[in-house]
């Protein structure tokens, strides 16, 4: 390998990272997912657009044997990586405590979509498929790449929303960690089966006990090593997360080494690093930003972009698959999710945006749809068919779960909260326990004999999942069982408290929720309400001069009155970045 291929390697992974940036800003601004401007320049840069416009260049700077070498290499690394990002997502204690409705939504939500997709492929004509030898286990693929969401696409549609932090976001949280866990559970399982020429029964079983194997290792061993060394560089100050990232890196590259090792693919052991990190309770949240910025402004537009140098979309476009494959999946999922989150007691219209919540594909699927290309089980005719349902499912999870959630916000008004309930100007708090305890006193008159139970709720809602939005605002929530209608206390903490938000800054502006049970759609438009009060700096501001709560209510009513007039896209922007 000579200068010329190192070269030419620079060229091509310049021009896929510098492209895929760009047209994913464009994509962003116009409300779009990042992933579509980094498929799209991969489509523009590939034998789809560039290759044909001027076949000499695409040939000199994308063709060359040594040079895709190395590009393969780093797109390896990138999926490896998306992987752990994905793994960080998942918390299990979340899975735990949502009980039944993440559990009836979880079972519908994979054996409608998986029973879907085994029977598309039952009865898909042979020259869909590679190897038609091969159908059990190409429709046994095709269930599981159906039955899989998208936990980084799902979190980040919750957070754009304003859902993230709500127990309705939670139950979707749940279902998303249950189902992508099942899923890339069964495809590890099948990866090996893919590289033969039949369904091995004795080479499936010997999967199957080198991934449970792997898996206990990794939680019981290897875990609480991870959970030491993170917990130690937590405490080194500012340049912490840094650090973390490295060792994050380092562990999921040997996780990975380990599972392409025993036969199964790189990603899943990448995955399993991402849980054991994400499960660390030392883990800072800013440092899980740190990792997550990295990971997708370095690596994943690359991967994305690389995605069309090996496809030419045109020539595989295959309308019928792809109507095909994007309704089932969605008919599947979304019917699965809903009927089960209804069984779980939630109302049908919660129910449904967890459907539609649930549905978002998005990055997962494809890395999924791509190794079994890679694999040579699938033909370039779905994969594309994948990569759009992929895409178009993403694109509708957001604004369906908006629709069905957000119909009447002037019912939800922290102003009238507020005067309803307790506003305590200074908080004496150090800590967001001893926090929550100051505000829930604050409280008494509204809780009565409820005080010590909904504290306690409420405390135990904070370790379950932070409440730090960021930009020195937490608002700490529950549902409490025996309350009747939403009660809410504001304080203001000069000196800030510790919520871990995401930025990394303390909270000086805490409020506190408490909702009756099961009231998931009135939850999240009063935290909707609540998070547009604060969401300029003169807002903030004036809440922190507020001394006493008439004042907090002027502050408060003149937030409102900004809001009103400010256009709406500015609106939406600063709850999104919420």
């Amino acid at each position: 390998m000579n200068e010329h291929h190192a070269l030419l390697f620079l060229v091509s992974l310049a021009a896929l990272l510098g492209v895929a940036r760009i047209l994913g800003e464009l994509a962003r601004m116009v409300g779009l997912p990042l992933i579509v401007g980094e498929i799209s320049t991969g489509i523009l840069l590939g034998p789809t657009v560039f290759g044909r416009v001027w076949k000499g260049g695409y040939t000199w700077v994308f063709a060359d044997a040594h040079a895709q070498t190395m590009l393969a290499g780093y797109t390896t690394v990138a999926a490896v990586l998306l992987l752990v990002v994905a793994g960080l997502e998942i918390d299990l204690s979340v899975v735990k405590r949502r009980g039944r409705s993440a559990a009836y939504a979880s079972i519908l939500g994979v054996l409608l979509p998986l029973g879907g997709g085994v029977l598309l492929g039952s009865l898909l004509p042979d020259f869909d498929l590679v190897h038609p030898e091969q159908r059990v286990l190409f429709s046994l693929f095709l269930g599981v790449a159906l039955s899989i969401s998208a936990l980084p696409v799902i979190a980040k549609t919750l957070l754009d929303l304003g859902l993230f932090k709500t127990d309705l976001g939670l139950v979707v949280m749940a279902v998303a960690t249950i189902v992508d866990l099942v899923g890339w559970l069964g495809f590890s399982v099948l990866l090996g089966p893919m590289r033969g020429d039949a369904v091995d029964v004795p080479r499936i079983g010997l999967t199957v006990a080198l991934t449970v194997g792997f898996v206990v290792v990794s939680f019981v061993v290897t875990r609480p090593v991870l959970d030491r060394i993170i917990g130690r560089i937590e405490h080194e100050g500012k340049a912490a997360a840094e650090r973390v990232l490295s060792i994050v890196i380092l562990a999921a590259l040997l996780g990975g080494a380990t599972t392409q090792a025993m036969g199964l693919h790189a990603v899943f052991g990448a995955f399993i690093v991402g849980i054991m990190v994400g499960e660390s309770p030392r883990l800072k949240e800013r440092t899980r930003v740190v990792i997550h910025q990295f990971v997708m402004n370095v690596f994943a537009p690359v991967f994305f972009a690389s995605l069309g140098l090996k496809i030419d979309f045109v020539r595989a476009f295959d309308l019928r698959l792809c109507v095909l494959v994007f309704s089932i999946a969605t008919v599947a999922k979304v019917l699965g999710c809903s009927v089960g989150a209804r069984l779980g007691g939630l109302r049908w219209r919660e129910s449904a945006a967890v459907g539609f919540g649930l549905n978002a594909r998005g990055a997962m699927e494809i890395i999924l749809a791509l190794i079994a290309h890679e694999a040579g089980l699938i033909r370039e005719q779905l994969l594309v068919a994948l990569v759009v349902m992929a895409l178009a499912t993403s694109l509708i999870s957001g604004p369906a779960m908006k629709r069905l959630l957000y119909r009447r916000e002037d019912e939800a008004d922290v102003i009238a909260l507020l005067r309803r309930g307790a506003f305590v100007p200074i908080l004496r708090a150090r800590t967001a326990a001893e926090a929550v305890t100051e505000l829930a006193a604050a409280l008494e008159g509204k809780l009565g004999a409820l005080l010590p139970f909904a504290r306690e709720t409420v405390l135990e809602r904070e370790r379950m999942a932070s409440t730090g939005l960021g930009d020195e605002v937490a608002i700490p929530h529950a549902a409490v069982d025996g309350l009747k209608e939403p009660v809410l206390a504001l304080g203001c903490a000069p000196h800030g408290v510790d919520f871990d938000a995401p930025d990394g800054r303390p909270a000086r502006i805490v409020f506190l929720l408490m909702m009756p049970p099961h009231a998931f759609e009135q939850e999240v438009r009063v935290l909707a309400s609540i998070a547009r009060s604060v969401f300029d700096q003169a807002a903030r501001d004036a809440l922190l001069a507020a001394p006493d709560a008439a004042a907090a209510l002027r502050a408060l009513g003149a937030s409102s009155a900004r809001i009103a007039l400010a256009p709406q896209g500015r609106r939406t922007a600063s709850l999104a970045d919420m």
